[in-house]
């Protein structure tokens, strides 16, 4: 699939694939090693694009596919602030929920950055 030219839907994959990355990570399968490499890379600040072009579409694919999961029940009510993206790379943010813990950037393998509402 071809990756879009706009910079914010470029930016919103990249938040989807780092967001996904335990899941990308399953789908390698024998192709691990090489996705590995390409996280290292973009660990070290290479261009998404490219390395996100330079993957097998079977493991990549699915980012482009959302399936939204079932309703389930929140372990609570939200914690007011949100988490954002640990390096600044992407445009990641996630909500976090009363007795969940705090979303993780594998790629980075930090915990996101909490910002509190103002």
């Amino acid at each position: 699939m071809a990756l879009p030219e706009d910079p914010a839907a470029l930016s919103t994959l990249h938040a989807e694939f780092c967001r996904e990355l335990a899941v990308l990570r399953m789908l390698s399968g024998p192709r691990r090693a090489a996705f590995e490499q390409a996280v290292r890379r973009l660990r070290e600040g290479a261009d998404f694009a490219e390395v996100l072009a330079s993957l097998d579409p079977a493991i990549t694919d699915p980012m482009f596919v959302r399936h939204d999961p079932p309703p389930v029940a929140r372990p609570g009510p939200p914690v007011p602030g949100r988490y954002l993206c640990p390096v600044g790379v992407c445009h990641r943010t996630e909500q976090r929920f009363a007795g969940e813990g705090p979303p993780e950037c594998l790629l980075h393998e930090r915990v996101l950055t909490f910002v509190p509402d103002a």
